[in-house]
This record gives structure tokens, sequence and C-alpha cells, in this order.
């Protein structure tokens, strides 16, 4: 065996002190895509599209939707376009020819995929709702423009109210978190969530403090053995007293009734281009 010199030593030791960093920071991250946490938020801001509050209707879901085309819109177009809730709430009633104010992601869906989204400056949302309320013709056309660029819905866990997000669903959100896509979550919610915000943070709360109930925009997450569940995911809301806060993983797998993210043909990454 040839003795190694005192050159040659150093830098095998070096060598082994790197693998051995890599085999650490590997085993250390988590499986969604290896990132252990991911802030979509920058990207977000990078493009206007920031927080919006829905005020005293009940449109939370279609705040949660909206952001969520909004967002795919401006990855396909590389520019940021704020989109109409209005427009997307008389879309969905269009379809389903029930003039309700809110609806379900399943229903939402169903309005783009039949009449696309205009601009905010077609049909600016209104405090209260109007169900009278028509786009006019450029607002329809415009919404066309955005129907064309093929958006697709993909479900990671459609609705259903008595169970949360398994583990598998859990994962695949946060692989959509890592791809730099937004998920929009509907949510069994506190009746009272006031005391149950500490530091940012939903608390956990007994089923029968819960009701149905309230959607949301996943917008990253943060694993940490501190938090209930393992981590938190990173949350957009467009209603309460936390418009960026956070939610445990074990509130996930408690109280999500349903989870989407959009995306377009051939996209790989959201987020801007390089």
């Amino acid at each position: 065996m040839r003795k190694l010199t005192w050159t040659s030593w150093c830098l095998a030791m070096l060598t082994l002190i790197a693998v051995a960093g890599e085999l650490s920071c590997w085993a250390a991250e988590s499986p969604a895509d290896g990132k252990a946490a991911v802030d979509l938020r920058p990207l977000l801001q990078k493009w206007g599209l920031d927080a919006r509050v829905q005020g005293g209707r009940g449109t939370c879901s279609v705040f949660a939707m909206n952001a969520t085309i909004e967002y795919a819109v401006a990855a396909k177009q590389q520019r940021g376009t704020r989109l109409s809730t209005e427009f997307l709430n008389w879309a969905a009633n269009e379809v389903d020819k029930t003039p309700v104010d809110g609806g379900t992601f399943s229903e939402l869906w169903a309005g783009y995929a039949a009449h696309g989204v205009c601009p905010e400056v077609d049909m600016p949302y209104a405090p209260g709702f109007d169900p009278a309320r028509k786009p006019d013709e450029k607002a329809i056309a415009h919404a066309k423009e955005t129907l064309a660029l093929g958006l697709q819905l993909h479900w990671i866990k459609e609705w259903d109210s008595s169970r949360g997000a398994g583990d598998k669903q859990l994962a695949e959100i946060k692989r959509a978190l890592g791809r730099r896509w937004p998920v929009c979550g509907g949510f069994l919610w506190p009746k009272n969530e006031g005391p149950l915000w500490k530091d940012g943070v939903l608390q956990m709360c007994p089923r029968s403090e819960v009701m149905d109930g309230h959607s949301v925009l996943f917008v990253g997450f943060r694993d940490d053995k501190t938090q209930p569940g393992g981590g938190v995911f990173l949350i957009r809301n467009s209603a309460g007293p936390c418009r960026d806060g956070m939610m445990t993983y074990e509130y996930v797998r408690a109280y999500m009734n349903d989870a989407a993210w959009i995306d377009f043909p051939g996209a790989t990454e959201g987020g801007p281009r390089p």
C-alpha cells in the first residue's frame, strides 16, 4: 500500500468532509424536491400580486382561486396582471345558473373554463354582491384572451370535509410549492379564530369548534420540528386578522377540505424565468 503524501492526505480529508457535508444536508432536506423551506411571496411581490382583502363578502374561495390563476398567467406571460375576482364570481354563477356570492373551487374553475377571467380594471371588485351585475363586451373579450393561455388545473385533494389531507397529499402540496406553484386550499375553519393566532400561526382546535369553511392561498412552507405535525405552511388570507400567516401541518392533516394548483402545458417551474 502506497504511503500518502501530506498533500494527498489533505486532499483526501477535504473530499471526505465535502461528501459528509453533502450527505448531512441531503438528510436534513424535505422530500419536496429537496427543499426544507419555500417562500413564493417575493415572486408574487415582484409581479405586483400582493395580498387582497375580500371585505364583508363570502368570496374567500374566489380570491384563493383567482390568485392561483393570476400566478399561472404571470408565469406564462412573465408579467403580473391583477385579475378580476368579480368576473370569476360572475363566470361561476353563469355556468351554475345560481346567483350566489362565492363558490367552490370546482364551480369557480368551471366558470373560468367556460369564460376565462378579465383584468381587474375591466370589472373591479365591489364592496357588495350584485347578482344583476354583468361584464361588458370589453371584459368578456379580454377574458377570452386569458382563456386562450390553456391553463390547467391539478387536484391534490378533491372536496371532502369528512377527512383532512393525508401524508401523500401533504407531500404533493409541498412538491407543488417546491416547483414554485402556489396552492389554493379550502378548510374547516375555527368558529372563533382570533384567540387561535399565536405568533402568526393558526393553532389547532377541537372539531366541535370548526365550521365549513374558509379558503386561503398556500405560498410556501417551512419544515420545523417544534411545530405540530413537523412544520408550517405559509398562507395568504383574504379575511381574518392575519393577512400573511402560517398554518401547521397538523391543522392541514385534520381540516383540509380540498386543494388544487394551476399551471399550463409545457410548464416545469413557476415564477420569473432567469
